[in-house]
C-alpha cells in the first residue's frame, strides 16, 4: 500500500499555484505547496501591485466563466480576511479604427463588443471626445475607438496571493517556502517531488511555475513556451486624487505594433502613491535566470517621452518604483493547463500569455475540483493541448 505525504503538491506558489493550494486545501485534500522563493514576491509574473480584471474578456468566450467566478472569489476572500482585493474602477480599451486583419489585437474593441452582447455583460462603444470629457487625463484622438466596461477594475496583486495562502494553510495546508523543487517522478502509484531540502510523495502534483516551466515541465510542453520580459513603471502625477481607482478606469491602449501598446493602472487605496504604466513586447526572449531584473534610466525616459505624454496628461517624469515582470507566452496567446502527456498526476497550469491573473483563482478552484472529484464546474478543456 503506498503512503502518500499528500494528496497534492504545488510547485509554485504565484497567482495559479497559490489559488490550487487554497482551494484544494479549502476542498479537505492534504496539500503542500512549495516555492522557492517566500511568495508573494517580484521574480516571476505575479506582482506588480494591481493587475487588470475584465468581465467582458476579448481573448475568447472560453475565459468568461472564469473571471466572472473570480470576482466572486474575490470577494469570499474579502469577507473572510478584512483584506479589501477587488476595486471596481471601470475600464477602457482604446483600438485603432482601422485595425489591420491578422494583427495580435485586432480590432480588439469591436472584438469584445461582440462577446460582451452574446454574454450580457455591459459592455459599450464611445467616443473619444465624450471619454475626454469625463476623463481628460487620457488624450484620445478622434480617428481611435473605445470600449468601456463598467464592472472591470483592478485585483490587488500580491495582496491576493498572500490571502490565499493564508486562507490556505487555516484550511490545513503546508506552505513550504524558500524550497526549489529539482525533480518531480511519477509511477503507477504516485507522484515524487524532490527539493533541495527532501522530498516528499503525492497521489497528484500541479506544476504552476510560470516562467520556470522549462525547469520541471515535459519537453513536449515545455518547448512551446517563450519567455519575455515585460516592465512596470510607477510615475508620480501632478494631483493623485484625479487618478484614483474611484475615479478613473483603467485604460488599455492597444498599438498595431506589441511595443506600443500602454496599459495604464489608477492608484488603489494603500497602494503606490502614483499612477502605473506597463509595456507589452513578445519578441526578445529570455529566462528567469539571464533576464536583466533592473529597468534602466533610458527605458523609463522613453517610454515616458514616446509613450506616455501622448497618451496621458498630468504625469510627471519622475518614476518612483520600476519592476521587471516575466511573461510565460504559448503559440497563440491562450493558456495551457494541460495534464503530463504520460500521467494524469502531473497537471501543467502555468503559461498564460500574460492575461492570467484575472482568472487565477477560479482556474485553482476548477483544478481542484478535478482533482476531488474528477470533473469541475467550469469547462478546463479549451486550454488543454490540441
Amino acid at each position: 500500500m503506498t503512503t502518500f505525504d499528500a494528496d497534492l503538491v504545488v510547485v509554485g506558489l504565484g497567482a495559479m499555484g497559490a489559488a490550487t493550494t487554497y482551494h484544494a486545501a479549502k476542498a479537505g485534500l492534504r496539500v503542500i505547496g512549495i516555492d522557492q522563493f517566500a511568495p508573494p514576491h517580484n521574480l516571476g509574473s505575479t506582482h506588480g501591485e494591481t493587475r487588470i480584471t475584465r468581465l467582458a474578456v476579448g481573448e475568447g468566450p472560453q475565459y468568461l466563466p472564469f473571471v466572472a467566478r473570480a470576482h466572486e472569489i474575490w470577494r469570499d476572500l474579502e469577507a473572510a480576511t478584512g483584506e479589501t482585493l477587488f476595486h471596481q474602477s471601470g475600464g477602457l480599451l482604446v483600438t485603432e479604427q482601422h485595425a489591420v486583419p491578422g494583427q495580435r489585437w485586432e480590432d480588439f474593441a469591436h472584438v469584445t463588443k461582440a462577446i460582451a452582447d452574446d454574454a450580457g455583460i455591459d459592455f459599450s462603444i464611445e467616443t473619444p471626445a465624450d471619454v475626454r470629457q469625463r476623463y481628460p487625463m487620457y488624450q484620445i484622438p478622434d480617428d481611435y475607438r473605445v470600449g468601456f466596461e463598467p464592472t472591470a477594475g483592478l485585483v490587488m496583486a500580491e495582496r491576493a496571493v498572500a490571502a490565499q495562502l493564508v486562507e490556505a494553510q487555516r484550511h490545513g495546508a503546508q506552505v513550504r517556502t524558500g524550497q526549489r523543487v529539482t525533480d518531480v517522478r511519477h509511477d503507477a502509484t504516485g507522484v515524487d517531488v524532490r527539493t533541495t531540502t527532501g522530498s516528499v510523495r503525492a497521489s497528484h502534483v500541479v506544476l504552476a511555475t510560470g516562467p520556470w516551466i522549462h525547469d520541471l515541465a515535459p519537453r513536449s510542453l515545455a518547448e512551446t513556451i517563450t519567455i519575455t520580459r515585460q516592465i512596470i513603471l510607477f510615475f508620480e502625477v501632478e494631483d493623485l486624487s484625479r487618478y484614483t481607482t474611484d475615479r478613473l478606469p483603467w485604460m488599455m491602449w492597444i498599438a498595431p505594433q506589441d511595443e506600443d501598446y500602454v496599459g495604464v493602472f489608477p492608484a488603489p487605496p494603500g497602494g503606490s502613491r502614483a499612477l502605473k504604466f506597463v509595456g507589452e513586447q513578445f519578441v526578445e526572449t529570455t529566462t528567469p535566470d539571464t533576464v536583466l531584473r533592473t529597468v534602466s534610466v533610458d527605458e523609463i525616459s522613453d517610454y515616458y517621452e514616446q509613450l506616455l505624454v501622448p497618451k496621458v496628461s498630468g504625469v510627471t517624469p519622475n518614476c518612483i518604483k520600476a519592476e521587471v515582470c516575466l511573461y510565460a507566452n504559448t503559440v497563440d496567446d491562450h493558456f495551457l493547463i494541460d495534464h503530463h502527456p504520460d500521467t494524469d498526476r502531473i497537471m501543467v497550469m502555468s503559461p498564460c500569455s500574460g492575461h492570467g491573473f484575472k482568472h487565477s483563482t477560479a482556474l485553482g478552484e476548477a483544478v481542484a475540483q478535478q482533482l476531488v472529484s474528477g470533473d469541475s464546474d467550469l469547462d478546463l478543456s479549451p486550454f488543454a493541448t490540441k
